[in-house]
């Protein structure tokens, strides 16, 4: 079972997750904040993070939002228990461990964000959890996703491929972490970003639109 390795492997590389964010994601700090800047515009609404980790986007739209109530979910124990230590002073922060692409959420919300998660989903569960999303946000609750894309190609994932190396080895970081990335994206399985797009709309979203993107990693946003 797919899921159950890419439970496994967060929960080996909890430890050092966060101290290697940088060295995996070019330009981390735009790619985040610009995730976070198309949730603008709400007061004090219910938040949902998708695949939350150890917090790292959390973090961010609870500097936004510091007075709403944030849900984070992860299937690994041992990313979720990093994001309980970060926040262990809010009482605002709710936690599940559990698959979401399974989970009966009981509410629905205003924003749900999600990062670097749903790409290690197949293309049928990933069109099965953005309906799940859609139907678990408010009316006009906005879904942003920070995440990789396929390239459309065989030669621009080819290129893709050939840049995600090309950074990776220019970080100043163990060889060790570098293979225990390295080990962690076989596990991926991102779609092409036309796809991505098309099963968006065709569920209901609107003003669907790509805010953020350089090689394979992107930020879209769509209002129920």
């Amino acid at each position: 079972m797919k899921n159950q390795k890419v439970k496994d492997a967060f929960n080996k590389g909890s430890e050092e997750y966060d101290n290697y964010r940088k060295h995996a994601i070019p330009y981390m700090n735009i790619f985040y904040q610009t995730a976070i800047d198309q949730t603008k515009g709400y007061n004090q609404p219910e938040i949902l993070d998708l695949g939350a980790g150890t917090g790292i986007l959390t973090e961010r739209i609870h500097k936004q939002y510091p007075k709403s109530s944030i849900t984070l979910i992860d299937m690994s124990s041992e990313m979720l228990e990093k994001a309980k230590k970060k926040f262990s002073n809010k009482n605002n922060f709710k936690y599940i461990e559990a698959d979401y692409t399974t989970y009966e959420f009981p509410q629905k919300y205003d924003i749900i964000i999600s990062s670097l998660s749903i790409h290690h989903l197949t293309d049928n569960e990933k069109q099965k959890l953005y309906q799940k999303i859609y139907d678990n946000l408010k009316e006009n609750g906005i879904f942003v996703n920070a995440d990789q894309v396929r390239g459309r190609t065989s030669l621009t994932e080819k290129l893709y491929k050939q840049q995600d190396e090309h950074y990776l080895n220019k970080q100043d970081m163990p060889e060790k972490e570098k293979q225990v990335l390295r080990n962690r994206r076989k596990l991926d399985q991102p779609a092409t970003l036309q796809d991505t797009i098309n099963w968006y709309e065709t569920i209901g979203y609107r003003d669907v639109d790509v805010f953020f993107k350089y090689y394979r990693y992107f930020v879209i946003r769509g209002q129920k």
